[in-house]
């Protein structure tokens, strides 16, 4: 069976978007090319990857459990083909973007396709950081720039922290869940709910998501733990617990099997754009490109 890079990385694209449309724009590429290329890629494993309809795409369970495996070899070919250009000293500018849960949501699209525009010969790397690993991916060198919501534990002396926008959060439960049909919710109502949390984060940024203590002085039970978003929405999914998370996950993390409520009377989720204090001027012109995109209406956001 011989699977390409290119071709997991359109199936990277898609199970990261959800939308035939945005993910084929996200790669330069038009949607048929991409759908044909899903196919393909479907024919070689012997299953379907994707549900399919006229109004929504969703990762089947092999979808789910070939993502994490295709990640790991697309990053790896993106480590190679750096390191083959670092040993034979070619100067493009290189840009290492790194994206916590939905990173920035429509913005990261927009900002990448004007940064490809704006700044001849870039050459990009893109990496999924884990929830709290902006500050240790940024000072280890193994990114430039990460999207992220705060609040984050950063030592403000080495990372700069550029707040982008705020959004509303969102409760996220199973489709079974009593309160799936909801149009939104309040904090009050979530009492007897247990959460999941990430598991190894800092403890004021998680108080902050499971909004701990209540306005009553009561605690959230929390149970299950998850590494990272794909983790939490199984377990919401398989109805072990509900989490909390940004409005944006609900477009990037579309599922069938999941429902995404507003909670009308919690503070909004920030997000940020995450960089060294000293940057090269790759670094600074996309921070400026950034700034730039996340002054206009974005579609989706």
């Amino acid at each position: 069976m011989d699977v390409s890079i290119p071709t997991l990385r359109y199936f990277c694209a898609l199970a990261d978007h959800l939308h035939f449309g945005a993910a084929a724009e996200s790669l330069n590429i038009s949607s048929p090319s991409l759908s044909q290329q899903i196919s393909r890629l479907e024919r070689l494993v012997g299953e379907r990857l994707f549900d399919r309809t006229s109004r929504e795409v969703a990762l089947t369970d092999a979808g789910r459990a070939l993502l994490p495996q295709a990640r790991r070899v697309v990053d790896a070919h993106d480590e190679l083909t750096a390191w083959i250009a670092a040993r034979h000293g070619r100067t493009s500018p290189a840009l290492r973007i790194g994206l916590v849960a939905a990173g920035a949501g429509p913005l990261t699209t927009a900002a990448i396709m004007s940064a490809v525009q704006q700044i001849p010969d870039l050459r990009l790397e893109m990496r999924k950081v884990g929830f709290f690993d902006a500050e240790a991916e940024l000072t280890a060198d193994r990114v430039d720039a990460v999207f992220a919501p705060a609040p984050l534990p950063l030592d403000e002396r080495s990372v700069q922290a550029t707040p982008l926008w705020s959004e509303p959060r969102v409760l996220i439960v199973s489709a079974a869940h009593p309160l799936a049909g909801r149009d939104a919710v309040t904090i009050g109502e979530l009492g007897d709910e247990t959460f999941i949390a990430v598991s190894g984060g800092d403890p004021d940024a998680l108080a902050w998501w499971l909004v701990d203590p209540r306005p009553d002085g009561t605690h959230p039970a929390v149970g299950a733990l998850a590494q990272d978003m794909d983790g939490i929405l199984e377990l919401v999914a398989a109805g072990v617990g509900v989490n909390i998370a940004a409005s944006s996950a609900a477009t990037h993390y579309r599922r069938p099997n999941i429902a995404f409520i507003p909670i009308v009377d919690i503070e909004p989720a920030t997000v940020l754009l995450c960089t060294r204090r000293r940057v090269s001027p790759t670094v600074a012109a996309f921070v400026e490109i950034v700034l730039t995109e996340s002054q206009k209406p974005v579609a989706g956001a």
